[in-house]
């Protein structure tokens, strides 16, 4: 609840700010790779798998100060994987939980520097990012990998004992040129049985500019 209150402040908060100082609206598509990972308070061997996010940013850039704000409307495909290990039968094996969001971050924009006169558009500033960000779960696959032989099933966050169908967290990010390295901290269960597990997700995107 604590969290909840937070995140609710910081969104009115970057809203109040934008208003007072952005100049034009801005945004363009954003597409990259992503590594993601569960948390799994019953499982400590869980590692990265990678697998990619795309969708829409629309900002609000200023040109005259150093604060702006956008939102992000991403597709995003999760999830994790656990070490290899081998069976009873001795066959080399390895499960994968995939999952499908749809996330919506909004992020309060800190610009490193000022505009010069000759800056077009925001690409040669630095810029940091961070700000709350809620995700919905469409969807996720388990899969089991034995011998190089994968084994999937799709499930559903309507379906008893699977995904919660709301996640959220917080959000980090750092910009420059047209490419941004974003981290996300899930702070919500992804699982609606079983013992604590949080998102936590690395992304390399490229995002045009308009």
């Amino acid at each position: 609840m604590k969290y909840k209150r937070l995140i609710i402040l910081f969104s009115f908060l970057m809203v109040g700010l934008s208003s007072l100082m952005a100049q034009r609206l801005g945004g363009g598509l954003m597409v990259g790779p992503v590594f993601s990972t569960m948390s799994l308070s019953d499982n400590d061997s869980t590692t990265f798998r990678t697998d990619f996010t795309g969708g829409v940013r629309i900002a609000l850039i200023p040109k005259r100060f150093i604060i702006g704000a956008e939102i992000d409307v991403l597709y995003s495909r999760q999830g994790t994987s656990s070490k290899r290990g081998l069976d009873e039968s001795e066959n080399t094996i390895r499960y994968l939980e995939k999952s499908h969001y749809i996330n919506v971050p909004l992020l309060l924009n800190i610009y490193l520097r000022k505009w010069n006169e000759d800056d077009e558009d925001e690409s040669m500033i630095p810029r940091l990012r961070i700000g709350p960000q809620i995700g919905f779960c469409i969807g996720g696959n388990d899969v089991i990998d034995v011998k190089g032989k994968k084994r999937q099933q799709y499930i559903t966050p309507w379906e008893l004992g699977t995904f919660n169908r709301i996640d959220y967290g917080l959000t980090a990010a750092i910009s420059y040129w047209y490419v941004e390295v974003r981290y996300t901290y899930g702070m919500a269960n992804v699982f609606k049985e079983g013992e604590k597990s949080t998102n936590h997700v690395i992304s390399v995107t490229w995002s045009d500019i308009w």
